[in-house]
């Protein structure tokens, strides 16, 4: 039985009853379209329903199996046990096509699910600024890359299945794959290929950006106040203001403050002739003395260096000191306190003058030698907490000067917004031809040098690589055009066939897309778990390879596709293959 023959007949003896396909797919309880595949050749009627469709048509069931009509009233047995065993042939033949589209459906949907997720992933990525996918803990996959390859392996073994199911080469099916194994491998292999290409591109962006957003912690920037000419780091003045700026500033981290004074043992009185022998050091953190780590101080029960962030009264003595005088931790000293202050800020010129007595608790002991903090090698003796020492000259209503100041820039990506935030505390640029001789802290030294220099290499490096996106997306879509042109030309006899039987441009355009279409997917994620098993996951950029490989090739796919279409029937037809 010919379905084209059998789609004749079934529109002959319609038109004769007068019924439009709606209304006889009314009578069946079918669509409109189903009896149009029927009149096409495209499809077949299911066995139940040809009984009802020769009663629909008022001709016998042995007619419409034989697809004419027949005058004797007498016909031969195996004539009839004949066209009954092609009739059940061939529903069930479209039976089985229904059952297998089915499933390539489902296949397909269910490749098309991951990918969608897979892109919704690399869109989240690239939204929240490069932020990682959340691992749960005892997650199954361990990791994103993990998941990444799992998620691509499941829609690559959906897609493969879909490829098999039409890989067959059926008689009533639309898509065959299978008629062209050797030209669907070709496409597939290419598009892995672009895929390979396009990740090894856009992985390339993606290290060069990581690289720029590790840069900070690779190469930090250290920064320290100092005189106008950079001459000293230590025993300046340092206004308070600075001080409370750089302490609320965003792009300052592991700010580290020091200021000195002197002090002797004992109350202040006037009078009595006592002159300071010890030196004091106010800090802020135990990175402010330089060398002196935690584990160095001996510490009392329940205590550690967290004190010096705060504005306790309580202090760290030097081991020589402590044996000196037999002191024992817990104990409580007094000290008659001292301060720097000078008459005028031009010169460098300084006195000693009393500040207060104040009393101690000694919480740790350790050997202050060791500390690295004074340029010349006067080393405390007494360490006290940064904010103690400044409250004292706030009860004593005088101002307060720290003595050094030196931070890391917390993000050195914003250099330029963290210079002006300086500039705006009146800091300025190091000058060695300067003729400020006096100790005020007003100039900022930077290493920045090198950072500024990286930083610079690689921002042109990813705007060079970027300018060339376009240009290459472009390249994807005449690939596309040119690998199908070619391997598509030999094919456009079957294109006129198809167009000869009345299929219109439109439906054999969407036939040969359809077969495309999952040729080119399996091709693209494919190759997009192969390019993250070889050159690792890169989080948006792994996901949105495929999707941008697919959507351009297909793009170049569809034009060479079109061209093809617009060949004349005839020609094609008496063209040698």
């Amino acid at each position: 039985m010919d379905n084209i023959m059998f789609g004749k007949f079934i529109r002959k003896s319609r038109k004769e009853k007068g019924l439009t396909q709606k209304q006889l797919a009314e009578q069946l309880h079918v669509s409109d379209k189903t009896v149009s595949k029927w009149e096409n050749g495209a499809g077949f009627p299911d066995i139940k329903l040809l009984e009802p469709l020769a009663a629909c048509l008022e001709v016998s069931l042995l007619e419409l199996m034989q697809s004419e009509r027949v005058e004797e009233t007498k016909i031969d047995r195996e004539d009839a046990e004949q066209a009954v065993a092609e009739t059940v042939f061939w529903s069930e033949q479209a039976e089985k096509r229904r059952r297998r589209m089915w499933k390539v459906k489902l296949l397909l949907g269910a490749c098309a699910c991951v990918i969608c997720y897979l892109l919704w992933t690399g869109v989240r990525y690239l939204f929240r600024g490069g932020e990682k996918m959340p691992v749960k803990e005892g997650a199954w996959y361990g990791d994103p890359v993990t998941f990444y390859v799992w998620a691509g392996l499941l829609a690559v073994l959906c897609a493969a299945a879909a490829v098999c199911i039409l890989w067959k080469d059926e008689p009533t099916t639309d898509v065959k794959i299978g008629r062209h194994k050797v030209k669907g491998a070709l496409t597939i292999l290419m598009d892995m290929l672009v895929v390979l290409l396009l990740h090894t591109y856009l992985s390339g962006i993606a290290n060069n950006q990581e690289q720029l957003v590790r840069l900070p912690e690779l190469l930090p920037i250290h920064a320290f106040l100092t005189s106008a000419d950079g001459s000293r780091q230590a025993g300046l003045f340092i206004r308070e203001e600075v001080v409370d700026g750089l302490q609320a500033s965003g792009y300052v981290k592991e700010l580290e403050l020091t200021v000195r004074m002197e002090a002797g043992l004992g109350a202040l009185s006037a009078g009595s002739g006592q002159k300071p022998d010890l030196y004091l050091e106010g800090v802020n953190c135990l990175e402010a003395l330089g060398g002196i780590e935690e584990a160095d101080v001996v510490w009392n029960t329940g205590e550690d260096g967290t004190f010096l962030t705060g504005a306790e009264a309580k202090c760290i003595v030097s081991e020589e000191l402590f044996e000196k005088y037999g002191w024992k931790l817990g104990e409580t000293i007094t000290l008659g306190q001292y301060y720097y202050g000078r008459e005028d800020e031009k010169y460098a010129w300084t006195y000693t003058a009393p500040l207060e007595t104040a009393d101690y608790e000694i919480v740790g002991y350790t050997d202050l030698k060791n500390a690295g903090l004074d340029t010349y090698m006067v080393f405390p003796d007494i360490v006290l907490p940064f904010g103690t020492v400044r409250e004292i000259f706030h009860r004593q209503e005088l101002p307060f000067f720290a003595d050094s100041a030196s931070f890391d820039v917390a993000n050195a990506l914003e250099l330029n917004e963290f210079k002006q935030e300086m500039k705006d505390l009146s800091l300025r640029n190091v000058s060695l031809m300067s003729e400020d001789y006096s100790l005020n802290g007003v100039a900022l030294s930077l290493n920045d040098a090198m950072f500024i220099n990286t930083a610079t290499h690689l921002r042109r490096v990813i705007d060079a690589v970027r300018a060339f996106f376009p240009f290459l997306l472009i390249l994807i879509v005449c690939v596309g055009y040119l690998v199908t042109l070619l391997l598509l030309q030999s094919r456009r006899n079957e294109m006129a066939l198809l167009r000869s039987l009345g299929l219109g441009r439109w439906r054999c355009f969407r036939i040969f897309f359809t077969e495309q279409l999952i040729l080119v997917v399996t091709g693209v994620v494919a190759g997009s778990v192969l390019s993250v098993l070889i050159q690792g996951n890169y989080g948006g950029s792994s996901v949105l390879t495929g999707c941008l490989v697919g959507v351009f090739y297909l793009l170049g796919n569809s034009l060479a596709l079109w061209k093809l279409m617009q060949v004349s029937v005839m020609e094609a037809l008496f063209q040698t293959e």
